[in-house]
């Protein structure tokens, strides 16, 4: 097993800003990203040009989940790091035949590395598309559907933060919802946007 594992890189359309995720392997040293370790997962990607400036930050996901299927709502919604980078000139990266990379490199330790495990835990949605024009539809959908928008104010979530990036053939709709604590994950919100996510065509795990 790698330390971390490296998945589905996007490039923006302007080939400036790069968004990837980052999940546990044999290590979950994650934090702000030392110039070391930021060097290099970009070397992972064969990307010769060095970022200007990046973000790390941790999520619980419902796409990279290893037991979806089972348990409560911890292993419905896994931990991750969400990577993202900004270039002063444009950036190509090829995609990863499996979706992901193993990297056998960690962050230096700082107190961020530990911040993942504590609340409020951000929450970020992530959905697979066969094409750009579904994952906007159901990006609009998120945003406006009136079921969804009363669950939203039920849980004190601010308006989704909605991105959609092409990884390989497929588009993916990365959102950040809000977050909280337990009840947050256990209430209806999260849980409405990914079951809408799924009936727009939407592959909603990584392993689907």
């Amino acid at each position: 097993m790698s330390m971390l594992y490296l998945w589905h890189p996007a490039v923006s359309a302007d080939g400036t800003v790069l968004d990837m995720i980052l999940t546990r392997g044999d290590s979950d040293q994650v934090g702000g990203g030392a110039d070391r370790f930021v060097g290099a997962t970009l070397r992972t990607l064969d990307i010769p040009v060095p970022a200007e400036k990046w973000s790390i930050r941790p999520f619980r996901c419902n796409f990279y989940s290893e037991y979806w299927t089972q348990g409560d709502w911890k292993s419905q919604w896994d931990f991750v790091w969400r990577m993202t980078l900004h270039f002063k000139r444009p950036v190509t990266v090829e995609p990863l035949q499996q979706g992901y990379l193993g990297i056998d490199d960690i962050d230096d330790y700082s107190p961020l590395v530990e911040s993942y495990k504590y609340e409020p835990f951000a929450c970020l949605v992530v959905a697979a598309f066969p094409s750009q024009q579904q994952a906007e539809a159901a990006a609009g959908r998120i945003a406006e559907d009136r079921d969804l928008r009363e669950a939203r104010q039920i849980a004190a979530a601010p308006d989704p933060a909605t991105a959609v990036l092409r990884v390989g053939g497929d588009f993916h709709l990365r959102g950040v919802l809000g977050g909280g604590d337990d009840n947050f994950f256990k209430g209806d919100y999260p849980k409405m946007v990914v079951s809408l996510l799924e009936k727009s065509g939407g592959v909603i795990h990584a392993e689907s």
